[in-house]
């Protein structure tokens, strides 16, 4: 075929494309799929990104050098709208955490690590159990000056019709009942205890808190059941007010500049391990969807935003100073869907957090996907948390959704086992191309199915979802 019969037939596709929507997309997919194959920099990003910075703590100069090197790779990848979002927050720094516990007549030191914003404290008393650590669990028994052991996730045998809650309300509870320390269980096997934070606020709590790993607490469980056990916790840790910055990169719509999607993924991790799940894959898949964006020359009718958030697991800080800038500038209103990238590897789906009007888009380009990648199963989920960076966006009535992934033996986070040799490239590649095709087709839909909830359907939402519980006892319940 000569030159010129193939510039026709090149031509005449295009036409079909643009005639039909979804032949189109299915190119697109197609040429996702290959590029992405072909070229993905998420694997060698996220190992360089584990062992050249290792933890990523917002506000610590490891922190600073990964901000500075993701506005350095957006530029490289051809973005001219890249910018920072600085902000200041309480940065809870870690020192000693001590547990000892007595279930046979001496004291036995535990492995064990602080939760973060727990104070400096020394506390002896007896340990009561109190399950869950959710409402119920405190019904009929006094905490009051003891040491309680809560769960971080829910027990064996918990009714299906309980849903769990963020660890820092369980605190909260735990605070208000009276406790004087807490243990909190592991809910990940791998005899590890586990961090993360147990306050929404940026301060410290009022009593130490420390965590013990799942087998650990399963024992401890059963020597309270039959005898008294006793506890002494001891921690020293300090806070200071500290700088830190979201990095986004802006692709301007040609048609519906007004319009934006929002892509991010928060770039810190704690300060106990590199955060490879947690949440250095998310941040690589990221950038290396806009990579894909910009080596594929796609161009979107509506606005894409490729944010990562810092300090998401402090409390979500980044993604609520996105959220409050955005406002700022009138750009609020304007932002249609919020795809939240936390811990993403294994795609088969996404989870729609209860904004069923997007089912339909979502399931009928989910079979394009299918088309160009057989093991996608087109999964869709709808349930509702509030522990990552679409929080924010949820509170503001914008609809949020995340990619529903398989961890398997992968889901080390928040422990000292998050490590860049549990990941595969295979598993970044499967997020990344899932996400590029339903990122562009979201940026390129005629019309989207959703709209900005009021605040009278944000109410409702958060109560039909079982949120409102859980945000009163935080004292983040302000629709009443």
């Amino acid at each position: 075929m000569n030159r010129k019969g193939f510039l026709g037939i090149f031509c005449m596709l295009l036409l079909m494309g643009c005639e039909n929507p979804r032949l189109h997309l299915l190119n697109v997919f197609k040429s996702i799929e290959v590029e992405v194959s072909r070229n993905s920099v998420a694997f060698p990003l996220l190992n360089d990104i584990c062992e050249r910075y290792g933890p990523r703590m917002a506000g610590t100069e490891s922190a600073a050098k990964a901000e500075e090197l993701a506005a350095i790779l957006f530029r490289s990848y051809g973005y001219e709208d890249v910018f920072f979002q600085p902000f200041t927050y309480n940065l809870w720094q870690r020192g000693t955490a001590v547990l000892r516990i007595d279930t046979a007549g001496s004291f036995v030191e535990f492995p064990s690590l602080a939760l973060a914003y727990t104070p400096s404290g020394n506390v002896s008393s007896v340990i009561v159990d109190a399950g869950n650590g959710l409402i119920e669990d405190f019904d009929g028994i006094d905490v009051s000056g003891k040491i309680v052991l809560i769960h971080l996730g829910l027990l064996p045998g918990t009714p299906e019709t309980v849903k769990n809650t963020h660890r820092a309300q369980k605190l909260a509870l735990a605070v208000a009942q009276g406790a004087a320390g807490c243990i909190a269980v592991s809910s990940t096997p791998g005899d590890l205890p586990t961090t993360g934070t147990v306050t929404l606020d940026g301060g410290m709590i009022k009593i130490p808190a420390v965590s013990i790993s799942l087998e650990r607490g399963m024992q401890l469980r059963k020597c309270i059941a039959q005898r008294k056990c006793y506890a002494r916790i001891q921690t020293e840790n300090t806070s200071k007010p500290a700088t830190t910055r979201n990095v986004v990169a802006r692709m301007e719509g040609y048609e519906l500049p007004e319009e934006t999607i929002v892509i991010g993924a928060h770039l810190d991790s704690w300060d106990i391990s590199p955060g490879a799940l947690d949440n250095a894959s998310g941040a690589v898949s990221v950038l290396d969807i806009a990579r894909t964006f910009r080596a594929l020359d796609l161009k979107t009718r509506r606005t894409i935003d490729f944010v990562l958030f810092m300090a998401e697991e402090e409390g979500h800080y980044g993604s609520e100073l996105y959220v409050r800038e955005a406002r700022h500038r009138n750009r609020l209103q304007g932002i249609r869907y919020m795809f939240n990238q936390d811990m993403t590897i294994n795609t088969y789906g996404f989870n729609l957090m209860g904004r069923y009007e997007s089912e339909d888009f979502f399931r009928e380009t989910g079979e394009l996907i299918q088309l160009t990648d057989s093991s996608f199963s087109n999964t869709i989920a709808n349930f509702t948390h509030l522990g990552s960076d679409h929080a924010p966006f949820i509170f503001e009535g914008i609809s949020t959704f995340t990619p529903l992934c398989r961890y398997q033996d992968f889901h080390s986070y928040h422990t000292t086992a998050d490590t860049p040799d549990l990941i595969t490239p295979l598993m970044l590649e499967k997020n990344v191309k899932i996400s590029a095709m339903i990122l562009y087709a979201l940026a390129n839909a005629q019309e989207l199915p959703v709209t900005l909830f009021t605040g009278e359907q944000t109410r409702q939402y958060l109560i039909d979802n079982d949120l409102q519980e859980s945000l009163v006892v935080s004292g983040d319940w302000i629709w009443d």
